[in-house]
């Protein structure tokens, strides 16, 4: 590092300190140093500093001592060491506002303000609930703490590229997908700015506010917000055709389940006939694959759910809605946790608000005590919580009991189990 990037990095470290102060939180002059020892006493807290490297050492003085001839830090020698060894560098009090000038750095509390405002020009802007979830506790933070943290970046351009990714993907929501391989051109006009600096942070804020499972991989968080490798598949069993202008396909002929292309189905028109048992989605492949399996002949059109959906996958459900004959019932079978029901809430909340739950309530969970998981005391406390949604009123009971016996039930875990599929 040249000599005068390490006065400038020390000069930082300073105001970090004073920032992390009693003295900048109440805008009073520090009545005592703010300090870095570089070698005092044996101890340093700046390992660059190192005494048996006198060339190094060297350096860092010089740059230190120009500091100090601008009136920006005062340095204490080492007693019997003077102009050899630096025992401390201190912010001058005097001083504060020309070191943020010569750095050319804002104070946090005037960075959060001027943060805040594009957060809030943001939220006018963006219509995604997870998405305003992220900014508004963006705002929130940045009111209480008097400064950026978390998620959101507090360099300029990193922050620019995340609110543009954001924006893009909000606006996709009508395309329903775009291939990850293009997303970073159409967004940014450059292929590597999404892996490089914005692909990281975005996929933590998927995590954190999508609703999606912890323990998803970045391809299926990236899904969620319509960033696909490849167009989506969309796997069901029965009664289900779809019509194009040029002729119509009946699924209905494949006992053992089939699949859409997103493509295709953007591009014809769904049809569920009339005297339908039910539709039923199905959150997990071994479940979905194993009940298609032991129900051959159901007269029940069955949909592999999936994890929190994807905009594609959403408008695939809205199209299987908006097709279901007004007699038939969607049920929704999933795993009894924080995601299961957290997917039920959604499907009530943006596909069809009576969507009913299938084997998923108390008695399952009595049922099966043996082969529940516990939970923590964090993840009960996300239940009580989860159990406020009005789209979940039903669900309470099941919900207040997974949070006071603290346990949890996959749908896997039925898989042997007797009886295991939901009833027609």
């Amino acid at each position: 590092m040249p000599p005068e990037s390490t006065g400038k990095e020390l000069l930082s470290l300073l105001l970090d300190k004073y920032e992390g102060s009693v003295f900048f939180k109440t805008g009073t002059r520090p009545s005592r140093r703010i300090k870095i020892r570089l070698y005092d006493s044996g101890l340093s807290d700046y390992r660059r500093y190192n005494i048996e490297n006198p060339e190094s050492r060297r350096e860092i003085n010089r740059s230190l001592l120009e500091l100090e001839k601008k009136g920006l830090v005062c340095l204490r020698w080492m007693k019997g060491e003077e102009n050899h060894i630096i025992a401390q560098v201190s912010l001058d009090a005097g001083a504060i506002a020309a070191a943020y000038a010569f750095l050319g750095r804002k104070p946090k509390n005037v960075l959060a303000a001027e943060i805040g405002l594009e957060v809030q020009d943001l939220l006018a802007r963006i219509k995604s609930p997870w998405m305003r979830r992220f900014l508004e506790d963006c705002r929130d933070t940045l009111l209480r703490k008097n400064a950026p943290a978390g998620a959101l970046p507090a360099d300029a351009p990193e922050r620019k590229n995340l609110f543009r990714a954001l924006l893009f993907i909000d606006g996709q929501a009508e395309r329903a997908e775009v291939l990850e391989r293009v997303f970073s051109i159409c967004c940014f006009g450059d292929s590597k700015i999404f892996e490089n600096s914005v692909k990281k942070r975005l996929l933590d804020i998927i995590r954190r506010y999508s609703g999606c499972e912890e323990d998803s991989t970045g391809e299926e968080l990236l899904g969620f917000a319509g960033i696909v490798r490849y167009p989506e598949r969309f796997e069901f069993r029965g009664p289900l055709s779809i019509h194009f202008d040029s002729g119509r396909i009946d699924f209905s002929l494949l006992r053992y389940g089939a699949s859409l292309g997103s493509p295709d189905f953007k591009r014809g028109r769904l049809e569920i006939p009339s005297g339908l048992v039910r539709l039923l989605s199905i959150e997990n492949k071994a479940n979905y694959v194993s009940y298609i399996r032991q129900n051959p002949g159901a007269a029940e059109l069955v949909v592999y759910h999936g994890g929190q959906f994807s905009p594609a996958r959403g408008a695939f459900f809205r199209a299987l809605a908006a097709a279901l004959p007004e007699t038939s019932p969607w049920y929704h079978w999933g795993d009894i946790d924080y995601g299961g029901f957290s997917m039920l809430a959604r499907l009530r909340r943006e596909i069809r608000a009576d969507v009913r739950p299938c084997r998923m309530d108390r008695g399952e969970l009595v049922k099966y005590a043996a082969l529940t998981l516990p939970v923590t005391k964090t993840y009960a406390g996300k239940l009580r919580t989860l159990g406020l949604a009005a789209e979940l009123s039903d669900c309470l009971p099941c919900l207040s009991y997974m949070a006071e016996k603290r346990v949890r039930l996959e749908q896997e875990a039925l898989l042997d189990e007797e009886g295991s599929a939901p009833p027609v």
